[in-house]
């Protein structure tokens, strides 16, 4: 029905409405008059129950008037409040992709906002299509558009990459994009990794197929509810219908949506056939013979493109505005976790440098009542340069507080005297004893350097908080995980390494410990 035969119907019934509403009030003045003449609390009754009555029907005619002129088809504007939100995370994003100093990720990034720039203003709809492999997804791709878009195969999982093509949808304002992606709950090489994408690809959608050719089960149900949840807005689509009776479809139509109750509207619910089993007869000849006829059957598709050109025209807009967003968003939390490893990394580079450096200052050191002295000047320039990693600007008065803190709770706790027992009946007292034992306190104190490090790396990454428990507990986590005898058993490794690199410097460098892993030396981070 057109706008003007839906206004025409409304003014029209407005019209006898209005004289009805006159007549009604005539009667009821009218009625009034006569039974005033006989009892005028009984007249008062009456006309206020006619009264009410007309009142009633006008309420109700006026519902129906609303009804009947309002367009179920109008289209939802994008809410500028949800712009507002997707310019402020682009704009939280460009801070955090310029701090990013590794070339090829900060390029990858950088390409993804410009993308995001020059999505705001393109007419385009970015459909996913995505299920379980082999439900039937490239079929419906192909069907959608009107010819074969990709390998179609009964093997389960046929979809290896994702494929992307265009669409124009009649009467729809701008390009849509179908794609096409690896099935759920692949089996064998890369099938998680595929499926990862597959799920990605699902959360940045316009508008989500999820198709199905069955009743829903676990590894269908919990991805499609998660999505669903997050407001992903979605169609279900049950797929390879030509296979079922009638009353077997209808009943898995039920009960999906008996399942999907309060997550999806009944009507976005669909039973297709893209890709129908052909149809098989055979023809009799005139002399006898008989041949077999293999007749096609053409997708029967026809709700699914009607509600999908439904969503786009109406909830477009919204759509793609939540998206941007959404796609904002993600790119922010992305930049953040680049800035993250990329300063954990130069974190752990400081580290590994000032644990080094304690090691050659304890070593030579004869007197071990300065050594802890000796290590916490070393602390202090340490703990300014783990923050100067996290661009956290720390006054050096401040530095020498939290690592005066830091060596008062190592002493505390005991960790000195752990650290430095396996040093045993060693002493200073002997040139053999003063290298023996230097080389093992050496190692211990380093040690120690290593852990307060990893404490104070993990209280700049929280935004200068120790967490639950405050720095003892820092410490006391950090000394769990750095396992002690790996970790000495290591730092004597790289150290004779180290040793025979000065004499051979074409010698490959030593790997860096971190904990009891070892951590290979910094690099270009590669594009993900």
């Amino acid at each position: 029905m057109t706008r003007y035969a839906r206004w025409s119907i409304s003014i029209g019934l407005a019209v006898a409405a209005i004289g009805l509403i006159g007549w009604s009030a005539a009667s009821i003045g009218d009625l009034h008059d006569r039974l005033s003449t006989h009892s005028r609390p009984l007249a008062a009754v009456i006309a206020a129950a006619a009264a009410c009555t007309a009142i009633g029907v006008g309420a109700g005619a006026a519902r129906v008037m609303w009804r009947i002129g309002r367009d179920p088809n109008k289209r939802v504007e994008a809410p500028q409040d949800v712009i507002k939100a997707a310019e402020l995370q682009t704009e939280a994003a460009v801070g955090l992709i310029e701090q990013v100093k590794n070339d090829a990720t900060r390029g990858r990034l950088q390409a993804e906002l410009n993308a995001l720039h020059a999505d705001r203003n393109r007419k385009e709809f970015h459909v996913v299509i995505f299920g379980t492999g082999s439900a039937g997804k490239t079929s419906l791709v192909s069907a959608l558009l009107g010819h074969a878009a990709g390998t179609i195969e009964p093997t389960m999982g046929t979809t290896r990459t994702v494929e992307r093509h265009t669409q124009r949808i009649d009467g729809l304002e701008g390009t849509v994009f179908l794609t096409d992606t690896p099935g759920l709950a692949e089996i064998g090489a890369g099938g998680d990794r595929r499926e990862a994408e597959a799920r990605d690809l699902a959360v940045r959608a316009d508008l989500l197929i999820f198709v199905l050719d069955h009743d829903l089960i676990r590894s269908e149900f919990e991805p499609l509810t998660a999505l669903l949840r997050k407001g992903k807005r979605s169609i279900v689509a049950l797929n390879k219908t030509d296979r079922f009776v009638e009353s077997d479809r209808d009943a898995i139509l039920l009960k999906l949506r008996e399942r999907l109750e309060g997550l999806i509207d009944p009507r976005d619910i669909v039973a297709i056939a893209a890709n129908p089993r052909p149809t098989v007869t055979r023809v009799r000849s005139a002399d006898g013979t008989e041949r077999v006829e293999v007749e096609t059957e053409e997708p029967q598709i026809e709700r699914l493109q009607e509600r999908i050109a439904a969503i786009l025209d109406r909830e477009g807009e919204s759509l793609r505005a939540a998206n941007l967003l959404l796609r904002a968003h993600l790119l922010t939390q992305e930049s953040k976790r680049q800035l993250t490893i990329e300063r954990r990394r130069r974190a752990q580079e400081v580290i590994d440098k000032y644990q080094w450096i304690t090691a050659g200052t304890v070593f030579v050191n004869p007197l071990p009542a300065f050594d802890l002295m000796a290590t916490g000047a070393v602390q202090f320039q340490m703990i300014s340069e783990i923050a100067g990693a996290f661009a956290v600007e720390l006054e050096p008065r401040h530095a020498k507080m939290i690592g005066s803190q830091m060596i008062q709770m190592l002493l505390k706790l005991g960790m000195v005297e752990a650290a430095t027992s396996l040093i045993a009946g060693f002493v200073k007292s002997t040139l053999v004893g003063h290298v023996a034992g230097g080389a093992v306190q050496a190692a211990s104190m380093a040690y120690l350097t290593r852990i307060s490090g990893l404490a104070f790396l993990e209280y700049f990454a929280a935004g200068q908080s120790w967490g639950d428990g405050g720095l003892q507990a820092a410490l006391i986590r950090q000394f769990d995980l750095t396992s002690r005898g790996e970790f000495l058993q290591e730092f004597a490794r790289q150290a004779v390494d180290r040793v025979l690199h000065k004499f051979d410097p074409g010698r490959t460098p030593a790997t860096t410990v971190v904990g009891s892993k070892p951590l290979v030396p910094a690099r270009s981070e590669p594009a993900l």
